[in-house]
């Protein structure tokens, strides 16, 4: 019983901590997804402005 509170509870732990990532990187746009962001020498503009 206190084996399936324990796991239980890590997997909801790192679940939300994953969630977490996942939403302060979508904040940061389209660059932070990027594995050139560093590097990138059209600064990651990738909707064309009409």
């Amino acid at each position: 019983m206190t084996a399936s509170i324990i796991i239980g509870a890590l997997i909801f732990g790192y679940a939300t901590f994953t969630l977490f990532k996942f939403f302060k990187k979508s904040k940061q746009g389209a660059c932070a997804h990027c594995s050139l962001k560093n590097n990138c020498q059209s600064s990651c503009n990738t909707v064309l402005k009409k």
